[in-house]
């Protein structure tokens, strides 16, 4: 990698949306639950397999409770739709709700509070929806359309995101997404180089060539809108240019 100046240092998201608003690995769990709901598994686990047929989210949240040896079931409730699961590690309570998962939402309490998860847009625009009282996460992924990707975020010629992830609370909007091209490393590069210098951004470039691959960094900071992208851009020998974009705004 060639000498440059130190990459600014990239204002970071909330550590609580990352974490899932406070409610740690269990929160995976959830999540889990809503993507695994419809798919039928009871085989995987004799004394659940009942179950399925009237309640297969509930179902689901019992096996991988089963199969998980961290977790265990404290206590359930059918009529209500809930299940009460504890980290054994942590200690940790968290109580699942599954009473509007037809709807493609639930909710669940830990000791901080009730978060609410709503993913009846999941299949449709690829996000979901995760509140609570510090407010609301919105999560998305795959194809991008115009409104996920911000105006300020320069888009390479010619190119249409291919994959993109993306997240927003009330004061911060972050996210990524990849384009290709046949153009050099060198060419991609500079246009990023370029477009962020002119918008006013703070630029460090880095390139990089190993084995049969070549690339580079552009990072931009500009402090005052509180603004950062970071363009990591690579080729191997005999495959297109792709540029890996990443964007921030807020704090």
């Amino acid at each position: 990698m060639s000498n440059g100046e130190q990459a600014p240092a990239k204002k970071g998201i909330p550590v609580w949306a990352w974490i899932g608003i406070g409610c740690g690995g269990l929160l995976i769990l959830v999540l889990i639950v809503v993507m695994a709901a419809g798919f039928f598994v009871a085989n995987k686990v004799k004394d659940v397999a009942a179950d399925f047929e009237d309640n297969p989210a509930m179902a689901t949240a019992k096996m991988i409770v089963k199969l998980n040896p961290e977790l265990e079931e404290v206590a359930t409730d059918e009529e209500a739709g809930t299940i009460t699961v504890r980290n054994k590690k942590t200690g940790e309570v968290v109580t699942v709700n599954f009473d509007d998962i037809e709807d493609g939402k639930l909710s669940f309490t830990t000791d901080e509070g009730e978060v609410t998860v709503d993913a009846s847009e999941l299949e449709e625009s690829g996000s979901m929806t995760v509140t609570n009282e510090e407010g609301t996460v919105v999560f998305a992924t795959g194809k991008p359309s115009a409104k996920d990707i911000p105006s300020w975020v320069p888009m390479y010629p010619g190119t249409e995101p291919a994959s993109r992830h993306s997240m927003r609370t009330e004061t911060t909007v972050s996210g990524g997404f990849e384009v290709a091209t046949t153009d050099p490393v060198a060419d991609v590069l500079e246009f990023y180089r370029e477009a962020l210098e002119s918008a006013g951004y703070a630029i460090s470039v880095n390139t990089y060539t190993q084995d049969d691959t070549e690339g580079g960094m552009v990072n931009g900071n500009d402090e005052a809108e509180q603004r950062s992208v970071v363009v990591i851009i690579s080729r191997e020998a005999g495959e297109d240019t792709k540029a890996m974009v990443s964007f921030n705004e807020g704090s």
